[in-house]
Protein backbone atom coordinates (compact mmCIF):
# COMPACT_ATOMS: atom_id res chain seq x y z
CA UNK A 1 0.00 0.00 0.00
CA UNK A 2 2.74 2.43 0.96
CA UNK A 3 6.18 3.02 -0.51
CA UNK A 4 7.93 2.76 2.89
CA UNK A 5 6.23 -0.53 3.64
CA UNK A 6 7.18 -2.01 0.27
CA UNK A 7 10.78 -0.97 0.75
CA UNK A 8 10.81 -2.62 4.16
CA UNK A 9 9.33 -5.80 2.73
CA UNK A 10 11.87 -5.85 -0.10
CA UNK A 11 14.73 -5.51 2.39
CA UNK A 12 13.31 -8.29 4.55
CA UNK A 13 12.84 -10.55 1.54
CA UNK A 14 16.44 -9.99 0.47
CA UNK A 15 17.68 -10.89 3.94
CA UNK A 16 15.55 -14.03 4.14
CA UNK A 17 16.13 -15.33 0.62
CA UNK A 18 19.33 -17.31 1.36
CA UNK A 19 17.59 -19.06 4.25
CA UNK A 20 14.48 -19.78 2.18
CA UNK A 21 16.61 -21.29 -0.54
CA UNK A 22 18.36 -23.51 2.00
CA UNK A 23 15.21 -24.67 3.81
CA UNK A 24 11.81 -24.00 2.34
CA UNK A 25 12.38 -25.38 -1.15
CA UNK A 26 14.01 -28.72 -0.35
CA UNK A 27 11.56 -31.42 -1.38
CA UNK A 28 11.13 -34.15 1.22
CA UNK A 29 13.02 -32.38 4.00
CA UNK A 30 11.61 -33.25 7.44
CA UNK A 31 11.09 -30.38 9.84
CA UNK A 32 12.60 -32.49 12.65
CA UNK A 33 15.92 -32.55 10.77
CA UNK A 34 15.88 -28.82 10.02
CA UNK A 35 15.40 -27.52 13.53
CA UNK A 36 17.65 -27.94 16.57
CA UNK A 37 15.59 -29.75 19.24
CA UNK A 38 14.84 -27.59 22.25
CA UNK A 39 16.85 -28.12 25.41
CA UNK A 40 15.12 -30.60 27.71
CA UNK A 41 14.04 -29.67 31.22
CA UNK A 42 15.32 -31.67 34.20
CA UNK A 43 12.07 -33.66 34.30
CA UNK A 44 12.21 -34.32 30.55
CA UNK A 45 15.84 -35.46 30.88
CA UNK A 46 14.75 -38.03 33.47
CA UNK A 47 11.92 -39.23 31.23
CA UNK A 48 14.25 -39.36 28.23
CA UNK A 49 16.76 -41.46 30.17
CA UNK A 50 14.00 -43.89 31.18
CA UNK A 51 12.83 -44.03 27.57
CA UNK A 52 16.28 -44.82 26.14
CA UNK A 53 16.87 -47.40 28.89
CA UNK A 54 13.87 -49.21 27.38
CA UNK A 55 14.29 -48.52 23.66
CA UNK A 56 18.02 -48.09 23.29
CA UNK A 57 19.82 -44.82 22.53
CA UNK A 58 19.22 -44.67 18.77
CA UNK A 59 15.95 -42.75 18.74
CA UNK A 60 14.75 -39.41 17.48
CA UNK A 61 12.06 -37.41 19.27
CA UNK A 62 9.07 -36.32 17.17
CA UNK A 63 7.25 -33.03 17.71
CA UNK A 64 3.68 -31.91 16.91
CA UNK A 65 3.56 -29.24 14.21
CA UNK A 66 0.85 -27.04 15.70
CA UNK A 67 -1.50 -26.60 18.64
CA UNK A 68 -0.95 -26.04 22.35
CA UNK A 69 1.24 -29.12 22.80
CA UNK A 70 4.42 -28.66 20.79
CA UNK A 71 6.71 -30.95 22.78
CA UNK A 72 7.57 -34.59 22.12
CA UNK A 73 6.84 -35.06 25.85
CA UNK A 74 3.19 -34.89 26.96
CA UNK A 75 3.11 -34.90 30.77
CA UNK A 76 -0.34 -34.97 32.38
CA UNK A 77 -2.47 -36.85 34.89
CA UNK A 78 -4.07 -39.06 32.26
CA UNK A 79 -5.79 -41.56 34.57
CA UNK A 80 -7.02 -39.25 37.34
CA UNK A 81 -4.84 -40.72 40.10
CA UNK A 82 -3.43 -37.27 41.04
CA UNK A 83 0.03 -38.14 39.73
CA UNK A 84 1.49 -37.34 36.36
CA UNK A 85 2.20 -39.80 33.60
CA UNK A 86 4.09 -39.14 30.37
CA UNK A 87 3.79 -40.16 26.77
CA UNK A 88 6.65 -39.55 24.37
CA UNK A 89 6.57 -39.56 20.58
CA UNK A 90 9.70 -40.92 18.95
CA UNK A 91 11.04 -43.02 16.11
CA UNK A 92 14.00 -45.34 16.00
CA UNK A 93 16.97 -44.52 13.83
CA UNK A 94 19.61 -46.69 12.22
CA UNK A 95 17.23 -49.61 11.62
CA UNK A 96 15.58 -51.19 8.61
CA UNK A 97 12.65 -49.47 6.94
CA UNK A 98 10.38 -52.34 7.98
CA UNK A 99 11.07 -51.65 11.67
CA UNK A 100 11.00 -47.86 11.39
CA UNK A 101 8.01 -45.68 12.16
CA UNK A 102 6.50 -43.31 14.66
CA UNK A 103 5.94 -44.80 18.11
CA UNK A 104 4.40 -43.79 21.44
CA UNK A 105 5.96 -44.72 24.76
CA UNK A 106 4.02 -44.51 28.04
CA UNK A 107 5.95 -43.78 31.23
CA UNK A 108 5.02 -43.35 34.88
CA UNK A 109 6.87 -42.07 37.93
CA UNK A 110 7.01 -44.93 40.41
CA UNK A 111 8.69 -44.44 43.79
CA UNK A 112 10.27 -41.26 42.48
CA UNK A 113 11.73 -42.89 39.38
CA UNK A 114 10.42 -42.67 35.81
CA UNK A 115 9.85 -46.03 34.13
CA UNK A 116 8.70 -47.06 30.68
CA UNK A 117 5.51 -49.14 30.96
CA UNK A 118 4.15 -49.54 27.44
CA UNK A 119 5.29 -48.96 23.90
CA UNK A 120 3.06 -48.99 20.83
CA UNK A 121 3.05 -48.03 17.19
CA UNK A 122 1.43 -44.72 16.35
CA UNK A 123 -1.25 -44.39 13.67
CA UNK A 124 0.69 -42.13 11.29
CA UNK A 125 4.19 -40.97 10.45
CA UNK A 126 3.98 -37.25 11.41
CA UNK A 127 2.18 -35.53 14.28
CA UNK A 128 -0.04 -32.66 13.20
CA UNK A 129 -1.65 -31.70 16.51
CA UNK A 130 -2.26 -33.04 20.03
CA UNK A 131 -5.20 -32.15 22.28
CA UNK A 132 -5.64 -33.41 25.86
CA UNK A 133 -9.29 -33.14 26.93
CA UNK A 134 -12.35 -34.89 28.32
CA UNK A 135 -15.08 -35.48 25.76
CA UNK A 136 -18.88 -35.58 26.00
CA UNK A 137 -20.38 -37.00 29.17
CA UNK A 138 -17.35 -38.94 30.45
CA UNK A 139 -14.82 -37.49 32.87
CA UNK A 140 -11.94 -39.53 31.52
CA UNK A 141 -9.02 -37.69 29.97
CA UNK A 142 -8.43 -38.33 26.28
CA UNK A 143 -5.24 -38.00 24.27
CA UNK A 144 -6.38 -36.82 20.82
CA UNK A 145 -3.71 -37.00 18.14
CA UNK A 146 -3.95 -35.83 14.55
CA UNK A 147 -1.50 -37.67 12.33
CA UNK A 148 -0.41 -37.31 8.73
CA UNK A 149 1.58 -39.39 6.32
CA UNK A 150 5.08 -38.25 5.42
CA UNK A 151 3.89 -36.40 2.30
CA UNK A 152 0.76 -35.09 4.13
CA UNK A 153 -1.48 -36.66 1.49
CA UNK A 154 -3.61 -38.30 4.17
CA UNK A 155 -4.50 -37.42 7.75
CA UNK A 156 -5.87 -39.61 10.51
CA UNK A 157 -7.12 -38.81 13.98
CA UNK A 158 -6.84 -41.21 16.90
CA UNK A 159 -8.34 -40.82 20.38
CA UNK A 160 -6.54 -42.71 23.17
CA UNK A 161 -7.49 -43.36 26.79
CA UNK A 162 -5.02 -44.35 29.48
CA UNK A 163 -5.98 -46.90 32.11
CA UNK A 164 -3.99 -49.49 34.05
CA UNK A 165 -0.80 -48.58 32.19
CA UNK A 166 -2.49 -49.27 28.84
CA UNK A 167 -2.99 -46.66 26.11
CA UNK A 168 -6.09 -47.79 24.24
CA UNK A 169 -7.27 -46.32 20.92
CA UNK A 170 -11.03 -45.73 21.23
CA UNK A 171 -11.67 -43.84 17.99
CA UNK A 172 -9.99 -43.37 14.62
CA UNK A 173 -11.03 -41.62 11.40
CA UNK A 174 -9.54 -39.87 8.42
CA UNK A 175 -9.88 -36.07 8.52
CA UNK A 176 -8.84 -32.79 6.96
CA UNK A 177 -9.19 -30.62 10.09
CA UNK A 178 -10.29 -31.32 13.65
CA UNK A 179 -11.06 -29.42 16.82
CA UNK A 180 -12.37 -30.05 20.32
CA UNK A 181 -14.98 -27.50 21.39
CA UNK A 182 -18.27 -26.86 23.13
CA UNK A 183 -21.04 -27.35 20.58
CA UNK A 184 -23.81 -26.39 23.00
CA UNK A 185 -24.71 -29.91 24.07
CA UNK A 186 -25.18 -28.92 27.71
CA UNK A 187 -22.54 -31.44 28.79
CA UNK A 188 -19.69 -30.54 31.06
CA UNK A 189 -17.18 -31.40 28.36
CA UNK A 190 -16.62 -30.49 24.70
CA UNK A 191 -17.23 -32.64 21.65
CA UNK A 192 -14.91 -33.80 18.90
CA UNK A 193 -15.43 -31.97 15.58
CA UNK A 194 -14.10 -33.35 12.30
CA UNK A 195 -14.03 -31.76 8.86
CA UNK A 196 -13.50 -34.25 6.06
CA UNK A 197 -12.60 -33.49 2.47
CA UNK A 198 -14.08 -34.82 -0.74
CA UNK A 199 -11.82 -37.36 -2.42
CA UNK A 200 -11.34 -39.28 -5.63
CA UNK A 201 -13.33 -42.25 -4.33
CA UNK A 202 -16.44 -40.07 -4.39
CA UNK A 203 -16.58 -39.46 -0.64
CA UNK A 204 -18.33 -36.08 -0.26
CA UNK A 205 -17.02 -33.31 1.95
CA UNK A 206 -18.72 -33.26 5.34
CA UNK A 207 -18.59 -32.03 8.93
CA UNK A 208 -19.28 -34.32 11.88
CA UNK A 209 -19.68 -33.85 15.63
CA UNK A 210 -18.83 -36.87 17.78
CA UNK A 211 -20.37 -36.90 21.25
CA UNK A 212 -19.06 -39.43 23.74
CA UNK A 213 -21.99 -40.70 25.84
CA UNK A 214 -21.77 -42.14 29.33
CA UNK A 215 -24.48 -44.76 28.93
CA UNK A 216 -22.75 -46.89 26.30
CA UNK A 217 -19.31 -45.29 26.15
CA UNK A 218 -19.70 -44.84 22.38
CA UNK A 219 -19.14 -41.88 20.08
CA UNK A 220 -22.47 -40.73 18.63
CA UNK A 221 -22.11 -39.07 15.25
CA UNK A 222 -24.02 -36.02 13.96
CA UNK A 223 -23.08 -35.43 10.35
CA UNK A 224 -23.76 -32.79 7.70
CA UNK A 225 -22.76 -33.38 4.08
CA UNK A 226 -21.77 -30.24 2.20
CA UNK A 227 -23.16 -29.48 -1.23
CA UNK A 228 -19.72 -28.33 -2.39
CA UNK A 229 -16.81 -30.73 -2.81
CA UNK A 230 -14.32 -29.06 -0.49
CA UNK A 231 -10.80 -30.44 -0.59
CA UNK A 232 -9.38 -28.28 2.20
CA UNK A 233 -10.40 -26.03 5.09
CA UNK A 234 -8.95 -22.81 6.45
CA UNK A 235 -10.38 -22.66 10.00
CA UNK A 236 -13.24 -23.32 12.40
CA UNK A 237 -14.34 -20.55 14.78
CA UNK A 238 -17.34 -20.32 17.05
CA UNK A 239 -20.10 -17.83 17.76
CA UNK A 240 -23.07 -17.44 20.06
CA UNK A 241 -26.56 -17.57 18.57
CA UNK A 242 -29.48 -15.52 19.89
CA UNK A 243 -30.97 -18.63 21.52
CA UNK A 244 -27.69 -19.51 23.26
CA UNK A 245 -26.60 -22.27 20.90
CA UNK A 246 -23.07 -22.43 19.52
CA UNK A 247 -22.56 -21.88 15.79
CA UNK A 248 -19.61 -23.36 13.90
CA UNK A 249 -18.22 -21.00 11.26
CA UNK A 250 -16.23 -23.12 8.80
CA UNK A 251 -14.07 -21.34 6.23
CA UNK A 252 -13.63 -23.81 3.39
CA UNK A 253 -11.34 -23.59 0.37
CA UNK A 254 -12.86 -23.57 -3.10
CA UNK A 255 -10.14 -24.22 -5.62
CA UNK A 256 -6.80 -22.59 -4.85
CA UNK A 257 -7.76 -18.93 -4.57
CA UNK A 258 -11.12 -18.57 -2.78
CA UNK A 259 -12.83 -19.18 0.52
CA UNK A 260 -16.47 -19.50 1.46
CA UNK A 261 -18.17 -20.08 4.78
CA UNK A 262 -20.55 -22.73 6.08
CA UNK A 263 -22.41 -22.04 9.34
CA UNK A 264 -23.55 -25.12 11.25
CA UNK A 265 -25.12 -25.72 14.67
CA UNK A 266 -26.35 -28.65 16.73
CA UNK A 267 -30.12 -28.91 17.05
CA UNK A 268 -30.76 -31.66 19.59
CA UNK A 269 -28.74 -34.50 18.03
CA UNK A 270 -28.78 -33.13 14.47
CA UNK A 271 -26.17 -30.95 12.78
CA UNK A 272 -27.99 -28.30 10.73
CA UNK A 273 -26.96 -25.67 8.18
CA UNK A 274 -28.01 -22.23 9.43
CA UNK A 275 -27.47 -20.50 6.10
CA UNK A 276 -30.24 -22.62 4.61
CA UNK A 277 -32.62 -21.20 7.23
CA UNK A 278 -31.89 -17.64 6.08
CA UNK A 279 -33.80 -16.34 3.09
CA UNK A 280 -32.61 -14.16 0.24
CA UNK A 281 -34.90 -11.28 -0.84
CA UNK A 282 -36.17 -13.67 -3.52
CA UNK A 283 -37.25 -16.14 -0.82
CA UNK A 284 -34.58 -18.69 -1.71
CA UNK A 285 -32.24 -19.94 1.04
CA UNK A 286 -28.69 -18.68 1.25
CA UNK A 287 -25.80 -20.95 0.36
CA UNK A 288 -22.11 -20.86 1.19
CA UNK A 289 -21.44 -19.55 -2.33
CA UNK A 290 -23.06 -16.27 -1.20
CA UNK A 291 -20.01 -15.76 1.04
CA UNK A 292 -17.31 -16.47 -1.55
CA UNK A 293 -14.21 -14.24 -1.46
CA UNK A 294 -10.49 -14.50 -2.12
CA UNK A 295 -8.25 -16.61 0.10
CA UNK A 296 -6.82 -14.76 3.09
CA UNK A 297 -10.11 -13.15 4.09
CA UNK A 298 -10.98 -15.28 7.11
CA UNK A 299 -14.13 -14.96 9.18
CA UNK A 300 -13.57 -13.23 12.52
CA UNK A 301 -15.37 -11.43 15.30
CA UNK A 302 -14.50 -7.97 14.00
CA UNK A 303 -16.49 -6.05 16.65
CA UNK A 304 -16.01 -8.23 19.75
CA UNK A 305 -19.68 -9.19 20.24
CA UNK A 306 -19.00 -12.98 20.26
CA UNK A 307 -20.63 -13.36 16.84
CA UNK A 308 -18.18 -13.82 13.94
CA UNK A 309 -18.58 -11.80 10.77
CA UNK A 310 -17.85 -13.07 7.27
CA UNK A 311 -15.82 -10.72 5.01
CA UNK A 312 -16.97 -10.39 1.40
CA UNK A 313 -15.73 -7.79 -1.05
CA UNK A 314 -16.89 -5.43 -3.76
CA UNK A 315 -15.27 -2.27 -5.09
CA UNK A 316 -15.41 1.14 -3.47
CA UNK A 317 -17.45 3.85 -5.14
CA UNK A 318 -16.01 4.98 -8.47
CA UNK A 319 -13.96 1.85 -9.20
CA UNK A 320 -16.52 -0.30 -10.98
CA UNK A 321 -15.15 0.46 -14.45
CA UNK A 322 -11.49 0.68 -13.44
CA UNK A 323 -8.94 -1.96 -14.38
CA UNK A 324 -8.72 -4.67 -11.74
CA UNK A 325 -5.15 -3.71 -10.87
CA UNK A 326 -6.32 -0.17 -10.07
CA UNK A 327 -9.39 -1.06 -8.04
CA UNK A 328 -9.63 -0.57 -4.29
CA UNK A 329 -11.95 -3.08 -2.71
CA UNK A 330 -14.40 -2.52 0.09
CA UNK A 331 -14.90 -5.32 2.60
CA UNK A 332 -18.42 -5.87 3.88
CA UNK A 333 -18.81 -7.93 7.04
CA UNK A 334 -21.80 -10.29 6.90
CA UNK A 335 -23.50 -11.18 10.16
CA UNK A 336 -25.91 -14.02 10.86
CA UNK A 337 -28.94 -13.11 12.96
CA UNK A 338 -31.56 -15.75 12.26
CA UNK A 339 -33.36 -15.69 9.96
CA UNK A 340 -31.23 -12.97 8.31
CA UNK A 341 -27.77 -12.68 6.84
CA UNK A 342 -26.92 -9.02 6.39
CA UNK A 343 -23.98 -6.65 5.90
CA UNK A 344 -23.32 -5.23 9.35
CA UNK A 345 -20.36 -3.03 8.36
CA UNK A 346 -18.58 -1.68 5.33
CA UNK A 347 -14.83 -1.23 5.73
CA UNK A 348 -11.42 -0.73 4.29
CA UNK A 349 -9.53 -3.91 5.26
CA UNK A 350 -5.83 -4.43 4.63
CA UNK A 351 -4.93 -7.95 5.82
CA UNK A 352 -1.28 -7.45 4.89
CA UNK A 353 -0.96 -4.41 7.12
CA UNK A 354 -3.10 -6.04 9.80
CA UNK A 355 -5.86 -3.50 10.23
CA UNK A 356 -9.42 -2.66 9.24
CA UNK A 357 -11.34 0.60 9.38
CA UNK A 358 -15.10 0.22 9.78
CA UNK A 359 -16.81 3.02 7.88
CA UNK A 360 -19.10 5.33 9.87
CA UNK A 361 -22.69 4.74 8.86
CA UNK A 362 -23.02 8.29 7.53
CA UNK A 363 -20.13 7.62 5.12
CA UNK A 364 -21.84 4.67 3.44
CA UNK A 365 -22.66 5.41 -0.23
CA UNK A 366 -20.93 8.82 0.00
CA UNK A 367 -17.24 8.08 0.58
CA UNK A 368 -14.56 6.31 -1.40
CA UNK A 369 -10.85 5.64 -0.94
CA UNK A 370 -7.83 6.82 -2.95
CA UNK A 371 -4.15 6.12 -2.64
CA UNK A 372 -1.83 9.09 -2.86
CA UNK A 373 1.49 7.74 -4.22
CA UNK A 374 3.21 11.07 -3.66
CA UNK A 375 2.51 11.19 0.07
CA UNK A 376 2.37 7.38 0.54
CA UNK A 377 -0.97 7.67 2.29
CA UNK A 378 -4.54 6.41 2.03
CA UNK A 379 -7.30 9.02 1.82
CA UNK A 380 -11.02 8.77 2.45
CA UNK A 381 -12.76 11.33 0.25
CA UNK A 382 -16.31 12.45 -0.53
CA UNK A 383 -17.42 11.03 -3.89
CA UNK A 384 -20.42 12.49 -5.72
CA UNK A 385 -20.22 10.39 -8.88
CA UNK A 386 -17.22 11.96 -10.60
CA UNK A 387 -13.48 11.91 -10.01
CA UNK A 388 -12.07 15.42 -9.44
CA UNK A 389 -8.88 16.84 -7.97
CA UNK A 390 -10.77 18.72 -5.25
CA UNK A 391 -12.79 15.92 -3.66
CA UNK A 392 -13.01 16.79 0.08
CA UNK A 393 -10.67 14.67 2.20
CA UNK A 394 -12.23 13.34 5.41
CA UNK A 395 -9.36 11.22 6.78
CA UNK A 396 -5.77 10.27 5.97
CA UNK A 397 -4.00 7.06 7.07
CA UNK A 398 -0.24 6.77 7.03
CA UNK A 399 2.22 4.10 8.23
CA UNK A 400 5.66 5.33 9.30
CA UNK A 401 8.62 2.98 9.62
CA UNK A 402 11.13 5.18 11.45
CA UNK A 403 10.99 7.64 14.33
CA UNK A 404 11.80 10.72 12.26
CA UNK A 405 9.01 10.02 9.78
CA UNK A 406 6.56 9.35 12.59
CA UNK A 407 7.49 12.52 14.46
CA UNK A 408 7.19 14.61 11.30
CA UNK A 409 3.62 13.42 10.77
CA UNK A 410 2.72 13.88 14.42
CA UNK A 411 3.89 17.49 14.13
CA UNK A 412 1.59 17.84 11.10
CA UNK A 413 -1.51 16.92 13.11
CA UNK A 414 -1.60 13.14 12.69
CA UNK A 415 -2.57 10.98 15.67
CA UNK A 416 -0.68 7.85 16.64
CA UNK A 417 -3.15 4.94 16.66
CA UNK A 418 -1.06 1.81 17.05
CA UNK A 419 2.48 0.46 16.85
CA UNK A 420 3.70 -2.94 15.67
CA UNK A 421 7.42 -3.58 15.48
CA UNK A 422 8.91 -0.62 13.65
CA UNK A 423 5.56 0.40 12.12
CA UNK A 424 3.58 3.33 13.51
CA UNK A 425 -0.03 3.64 12.34
CA UNK A 426 -1.18 7.26 12.13
CA UNK A 427 -4.38 9.00 11.06
CA UNK A 428 -5.50 12.58 10.57
CA UNK A 429 -9.11 13.81 10.49
CA UNK A 430 -9.93 16.75 8.21
CA UNK A 431 -12.79 19.13 8.89
CA UNK A 432 -14.76 21.53 6.70
CA UNK A 433 -17.33 19.10 5.26
CA UNK A 434 -20.74 18.01 6.51
CA UNK A 435 -19.43 14.44 6.60
CA UNK A 436 -16.34 15.40 8.62
CA UNK A 437 -15.89 13.61 11.96
CA UNK A 438 -13.48 14.19 14.81
CA UNK A 439 -10.53 11.86 15.22
CA UNK A 440 -12.10 10.67 18.47
CA UNK A 441 -15.18 9.38 16.63
CA UNK A 442 -13.08 7.88 13.84
CA UNK A 443 -10.87 5.98 16.29
CA UNK A 444 -13.79 3.72 17.22
CA UNK A 445 -13.76 2.31 13.69
CA UNK A 446 -10.15 1.02 13.73
CA UNK A 447 -9.40 -2.65 14.36
CA UNK A 448 -5.79 -3.80 14.59
CA UNK A 449 -5.78 -7.52 13.95
CA UNK A 450 -2.22 -8.62 14.56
Amino acid sequence: MFRSKNAAKATLAALLMPFLLMTGCSIGVNVDTMLTPPKLSAQQEQIYQALTDSTGPDIRLKYPKRGNYLSAFIIEDFDGDNTEEAIVFYEKSGISAADAGLRINVLDCIDGEWRSLRDRAADGTEIEKVVISPLGELDRMNVIVGYSTANQSEKYISVYTYEDTYLECTFTRSYAMFDVADTGSGNAHPDLILLCAANASEQPAYAAVYRLQAGDGLYHESKYTFLDGYTDYNQIIYGQLDDGRVALYIDAATGTSNLQTEILAMEDTRLTNLLELCKRPTGEPYRAEDTVRRAGLSSMDIDGDHVPEIPVQDVFLGYKDAAESEQIRQTRWLKLSEPRLFAEYGSYYNAGDGYAFLLPECWEDHVTVVRDPTEDELRFVVYDGAWTDDMPVLMRIYIAYDDADRDEHLADGYQLLHTKGTASYLAKAEDGNELSLTIGKLLTGFRFLS
